[in-house]
């Protein structure tokens, strides 16, 4: 996904729940590269409690190819296709690895976005077992 399809993705996301005032932030590898960290983005990434699943189900309906009950998260989980890629909404069951109260806006091309700011994003990788992306992390901290 390059930077200008991300941007594309993004502006018709925050068109869509325009608005609506909810729990939610950007994750994973697009979280990293508003953060200046180089990466590759291959989906997006987007973290926000039961209450966010619904308005982004509701918000998102046309896009929306899977609703169900991760098992993986022990939550509730959306995927969606928006301009051929990728989009996996989740409310984690653990409620330990949201650090909501730690995400922050971000203006990335001109859309405001909220995301987890890096060491926050650590954490989370580290509470996931995702070992890859705290070496990474560690690299720009």
């Amino acid at each position: 996904m390059t930077q200008t399809d991300l941007h594309s993705i993004l502006k018709i996301i925050l068109e869509a729940i325009q608005g609506k005032n909810f729990i939610w932030r950007l994750d994973g590898s697009a979280n990293l590269i508003m953060q200046g960290i180089e990466t590759t983005v291959r989906d997006l990434d987007i973290d926000t409690n039961d209450e966010g699943i619904d308005i982004f189900k509701n918000a998102l309906n046309k896009y929306v190819i899977k609703n169900f009950y991760s098992e993986k998260i022990k939550g509730r989980s959306l995927i969606c296709n928006i301009n051929n890629f990728e989009i996996e909404i989740n409310s984690y069951g653990d409620r330990k690895s949201d650090i909501f109260d730690k995400t922050k806006t971000t203006n990335w091309q001109g859309l405001n976005i909220p995301i987890l700011p890096l060491p926050y994003a650590k954490k989370f990788y580290q509470l996931i077992n995702r070992q890859n992306k705290v070496d990474l992390i560690n690299r720009y901290l």
